[in-house]
């Protein structure tokens, strides 16, 4: 599945993306789903750190400024 998250710039760093994300991972689990797939811009690495932080096997390739992350479920 593919997956997008925003958090406004003044509400970050309170966990909210993580909380979203592990919200998702457990509905895209029920599905029967094996991790997300996402398109990141170069140079986000609060990004990067969530889905490792959250236990996510990451591989990631760069492709003009955007990197395409593969993450499968811990």
């Amino acid at each position: 599945a593919d997956v997008a998250l925003v958090v406004r710039d003044d509400c970050q760093n309170h966990g909210i993306g993580g909380e979203l994300l592990a919200y998702l991972t457990y509905l895209a689990k029920r599905q029967g789903l094996l991790g997300f797939t996402a398109e990141v811009l170069a140079g986000n690495d609060p990004v990067f750190h969530l889905f490792k932080r959250m236990g996510f096997a990451v591989s990631k390739r760069r492709d003009s400024g955007v990197y395409e992350l593969v993450a499968m479920f811990p």
